[in-house]
C-alpha cells in the first residue's frame, strides 16, 4: 500500500490549458504605449531606448500587437528610425497606416522602404499626402504600372522632370497612363507632344488645347534675325533648321515651283489614284516637312494627327477627306467623333492654323534633328543625356537602347 502512495506521488502532471507569456505580451504592450507617447512626455533618446528594446521583441508578436505599435506611432514626428523602418517593411497590414500617414518618416527612409519593399507598399507610398520629386522618382523606377497610376491619381504628389519623362517612356507599353498624365501640371510641351503618339482621343485633345501655340511672340521677337540669316544665305545649319521651326510661312514655295504637280494641292490630287512612297515623299517637301514626318503622320492610328497636319499646310475641308480616302483610311462620318475621321476632322475644325503648324514643325523638328546616331543611344542611360531632339525620336522610333 505505501508503494502504491510512492507511485501516485512521482506521476508526471499534464498540463490541460495552454500557458500564455502574460509577462511578454504586457511588456510589449507597454513599450508600444511608451514609444507613442508625445514629444512632452518622453525625451528621444528614452524613446529611442525603448524602441531599441521593442524591436527584437516585435519580431516575435503577433501582428496584431505590430498592427498596435505601427498606429500608435503614425502621429511621432521623431519616432525611432529602426522601428519606423521595421513596421514599414512589415506585412502591409501593419504598414499601411505608417506608409500612408507616418509623421516621422523623411525622403530617405521612404526611398529604403520603395527599395525593398512590394507592390503593396509601393501603392501605400504613392498615396501619401505631399509626397516629394525623390520618392515618386523611387516610385516611378520600379516600373509597377498600378503605382505609377497611383502616383498619378495623387494631385499632392510632385514629379520630377526626369519622372515625368520616365512615365512618357513607360506609357508607350501602358495606355492608361496616357489619360492620367495628360493634365498634369508638371507636364511640358515637348513630352506633351511625344505622348500624343500613343495617347487616346480626349488625351489628344487636351494636349493641342493645353500646348498648341501660335508663335507669335517668338516671330515678333526674332524678325531681325530672319533677316540677318537670309543676308547670310541661311549659310548656318542648325541656325536654319530653329528658325524653319518658327518662322510663319508653312508650305516650301521652292518644291513647288520645281514640282511636277505644281502645288501640294496637285500632288494631292495624284494621291487619288494611287500613293507610293515617291509620291509621299514629293508631298512632304511641297508640305515644309520631312518624308519621315509625313510617313509619320500619315500612319497614325488615331488620324488626329491627320487633321493637325492638314491645318497646318491650309488644306480646305475637302481636301483632308481626300487625303484620308487616298490613305486608305476607314470610312465614317466626318461629323461625330465616334470614329477616325470624324475625330480627325474634329481637329481639324477646331484648331487654330498657326498653333496647329506648331505642333507640326515640332514634330518635324523633334523626329528628324540632330537625329545621326540615335541607333547607338541609350533613352535610360543617366551617364549619357540625349539631347531633347533625340529623346523624342529614341521613344517614336522604339530606340531604347
Amino acid at each position: 500500500m505505501p508503494a502504491a502512495n510512492h507511485q501516485e506521488a512521482v506521476e508526471p502532471l499534464e498540463l490541460t490549458e495552454e500557458q500564455s507569456p502574460r509577462a511578454r505580451t504586457a511588456l510589449v504592450q507597454r513599450l508600444c504605449e511608451i514609444v507613442s507617447w508625445p514629444e512632452s512626455r518622453i525625451p528621444a533618446h528614452e524613446r529611442q531606448f525603448a524602441a531599441d528594446i521593442l524591436v527584437g521583441l516585435l519580431r516575435t508578436s503577433s501582428v496584431e500587437l505590430r498592427q498596435r505599435c505601427a498606429e500608435g506611432l503614425v502621429r511621432i514626428h521623431d519616432a525611432p528610425k529602426t522601428l519606423l523602418r521595421y513596421l514599414s517593411r512589415d506585412e502591409i497590414s501593419v504598414a499601411l497606416p505608417l506608409l500612408e500617414g507616418g509623421h516621422g518618416f523623411d525622403d530617405s527612409d521612404l526611398i529604403a522602404t520603395v527599395r525593398s519593399g512590394v507592390a503593396a507598399h509601393w501603392l501605400a507610398l504613392a498615396r501619401r499626402r505631399g509626397i516629394s520629386e525623390p520618392l515618386t522618382d523611387a516610385l516611378l523606377q520600379t516600373g509597377d504600372v498600378a503605382t505609377i497610376e497611383a502616383v498619378l491619381r495623387n494631385a499632392t504628389a510632385r514629379l520630377s522632370w526626369q519622372g515625368v519623362d520616365a512615365i512618357v517612356s513607360r506609357s508607350r507599353q501602358a495606355p492608361t497612363l496616357a489619360a492620367l498624365l495628360a493634365p498634369r501640371l508638371e507636364l511640358r510641351a515637348n513630352q506633351a507632344l511625344v505622348l500624343f503618339w500613343w495617347a487616346g482621343f480626349e488625351s489628344r485633345i487636351q494636349i493641342l488645347r493645353r500646348f498648341a501655340m501660335d508663335r507669335g511672340i517668338l516671330l515678333q521677337e526674332l524678325g531681325d534675325v530672319f533677316a540677318l540669316a537670309a543676308a547670310e544665305g541661311w549659310s548656318d545649319a542648325d541656325t536654319r533648321k530653329a528658325l524653319q521651326v518658327i518662322e510663319r510661312r508653312q508650305r516650301n514655295r521652292a518644291a513647288a515651283a520645281q514640282s511636277e504637280y505644281g502645288s501640294l494641292e496637285g500632288a494631292l490630287l495624284a494621291a487619288e489614284h494611287g500613293l507610293d512612297r515617291k509620291l509621299i515623299n514629293e508631298i512632304a517637301h511641297l508640305s515644309g516637312v520631312k518624308p519621315t514626318t509625313a510617313a509619320q503622320v500619315f500612319a497614325d492610328v488615331g488620324g488626329e494627327a491627320i487633321g493637325v497636319y492638314g491645318k497646318a499646310v491650309g488644306l480646305k475641308r475637302p481636301a483632308l477627306l481626300a487625303l484620308w480616302r487616298s490613305l486608305r483610311r476607314p470610312a465614317g462620318n466626318p461629323d461625330s467623333t465616334d470614329n477616325p475621321l470624324g475625330r480627325t476632322a474634329y481637329v481639324f475644325d477646331t484648331l487654330a492654323t498657326a498653333k496647329a503648324q506648331t505642333v507640326l514643325r515640332y514634330w518635324n523638328w523633334s523626329f528628324t534633328a540632330d537625329a545621326v546616331g540615335v541607333e547607338r543611344e541609350s533613352y535610360e542611360d543617366p551617364e549619357n543625356e540625349l539631347r531633347l531632339a533625340r529623346r523624342n525620336a529614341s521613344l517614336l522610333f522604339h530606340r531604347n537602347g
